[in-house]
C-alpha cells in the first residue's frame, strides 16, 4: 500500500505549469515503470478525481488535486501571516517575494507575491519546484539541517547547475551551507536565473523547526546598491513570523 501511495506520488509529481500533459507512455519513461502498471494506477488516480482524462488520451490533474491544494492554503498556519507580511514587503521595497518549503533536494513555492510592474519571475509560480542548492530559500533551509542530513541527501547525486554560477560539488555546497549558518541569511547570486539575485531567511514553526523559508528577488545591479536593506528587510520579517522567535538579527555587511 505505501508504495502504491508513494508511485501515485511520483505521478502527480511530474505535472507542472510548463508541462501539464502526461500520456501514460511519457510516465512510464520518466519513472521507468512498466506500462500494465502506470496504466492502472492513473486510471484509479482518474476515477479518485486526481488526474482527469482528455479526449486524446492525456492526462493533467483533476478536480481533487485543486481541491486538494486550496485546502492546504486555507488551511496552512503559515499562509495567512506570510501573506501580510510579503505584501508589505512589496509594497515597501517593489519587488518580488516568496514563501517556500522543502521537498527533499527542492525547494516548493507556497505564496508568491509581485509588484504591479517590473520583472516577473516565472520559475517561482506558486507550486513550482526547483533544485533547492541553487536558489537562496533552498539554501537557506538546507543550513537549517544537521550537517550529516545534507550529505546523505547529495550522496551520489550529481548537482544541476541551472546556470553557470550555481554551486556544482558537495563540498562547495557545504561551504555555502556553513556561511549561511554563520550568517543568518542566504544569497543567490545570478545561480538560479542569469541576471537575478535573491535572498532568504528561516521561518520557524512552533516547534522551533524551520520549515519554511521567505525570499525576495530582484535584478542583479541592484546587489551592490539594495542587497543589505534586501537582506534586513527579509530577516526582519522571517523573524516576525517564526514561532518562538528567532534570535535578534546578526549586524555586518552581506558576504
Amino acid at each position: 500500500m505505501i508504495e502504491g501511495l508513494e508511485r501515485a506520488t511520483r505521478v502527480l509529481a511530474l505535472f507542472s505549469s510548463d508541462v501539464p500533459e502526461w500520456t501514460v507512455s511519457d510516465v512510464c519513461r520518466e519513472l521507468n515503470l512498466p506500462k500494465t502498471t502506470t496504466w492502472e494506477y492513473m486510471q484509479a488516480m482518474t476515477g479518485l478525481g486526481l488526474l482527469r482524462r482528455s479526449a486524446r488520451g492525456r492526462y493533467r490533474l483533476g478536480w481533487r488535486a485543486f481541491q486538494l491544494g486550496l485546502r492546504a492554503r486555507m488551511t496552512s498556519e503559515i499562509s495567512g501571516p506570510a501573506r501580510v507580511e510579503m505584501s508589505r514587503l512589496v509594497e515597501k521595497h517593489s519587488e518580488t517575494v516568496q514563501l517556500t518549503s522543502r521537498y527533499r533536494n527542492e525547494v516548493v513555492y507556497l505564496e508568491k507575491i509581485s509588484p504591479r510592474t517590473g520583472v516577473q519571475v516565472n520559475l517561482t509560480r506558486v507550486g513550482e519546484r526547483v533544485a533547492a542548492h541553487c536558489t537562496a530559500a533552498g539554501k537557506v533551509l538546507l543550513a537549517n539541517l544537521p550537517p550529516a542530513e545534507v550529505r546523505d541527501m547529495y550522496d551520489g547525486v550529481e548537482l544541476t547547475r541551472l546556470t553557470d554560477r550555481s554551486i556544482g560539488s558537495l563540498a562547495a555546497l557545504e561551504a555555502e551551507l556553513a556561511t549561511i549558518r554563520g550568517r543568518g541569511y542566504a544569497l543567490d547570486v545570478e545561480e538560479t536565473i542569469e541576471g537575478m539575485c535573491s535572498v532568504a531567511a528561516p521561518v520557524s514553526n512552533e516547534d522551533g523547526d524551520v520549515v519554511w523559508s521567505l525570499s525576495m528577488s530582484f535584478l542583479e545591479y541592484r546587489l551592490a546598491t539594495h542587497g543589505e536593506i534586501y537582506a534586513q528587510a527579509v530577516v526582519d520579517a522571517a523573524e516576525r513570523l517564526s514561532h518562538p522567535k528567532g534570535p535578534a538579527p546578526v549586524d555586518g555587511g552581506m558576504r
